[in-house]
């Protein structure tokens, strides 16, 4: 039997509309500890997920002229620019900030395709779209449970 996305996805969604603020999507991934939300149009259609370092960085897509320290370079923060766009939080969308260009697979798609969708694009997440609605979602921990059945 070829194992597929139906079998170990997730099919409790834990979502976000595009037009909640940036503020009520860190608020759901605290508290309900999680690392990404599809985010939804009022259709109920995949637009985009909003994932932790989308909200982390949120300054560096909001306000290009700030800088991050990367690799060996330490380059500090401006933080006045950070501090005024974090006290903005509930009036910034979660369409802003959110990730456009999606991944997603069908319910049908095998478990090696996943697996190699996560190993080689870096995803931790992935949608599983039937006729553009989110009907589950698929983790790293989905297949780390199945592995242990």
């Amino acid at each position: 039997m070829k194992l597929t996305a139906k079998d170990i996805m997730t099919t409790e969604v834990i979502w976000i509309n595009e037009d909640s603020s940036a503020y009520e999507a860190i608020e759901i991934l605290v508290s309900l500890d999680v690392n990404c939300l599809p985010v939804l149009n009022g259709n109920g259609i995949l637009t985009g997920v909003v994932t932790e370092t989308d909200l982390v960085y949120i300054d560096k897509k909001l306000n290009r002229s700030s800088y991050y320290a990367y690799g060996e370079l330490n380059v500090p923060i401006d933080i006045r620019v950070l501090n005024k766009d974090l006290s903005g939080l509930k009036k910034i969308t979660v369409k802003e900030v959110m990730t456009k260009k999606l991944i997603t697979v069908k319910e049908d798609a095998s478990l090696e395709k996943i697996i190699d969708i996560i190993i080689n694009k870096g995803i931790k997440t992935i949608p599983v779209i039937n006729d553009s609605k989110v009907v589950g979602i698929i983790t790293r921990k989905n297949i780390l449970k199945y592995y242990l059945r």
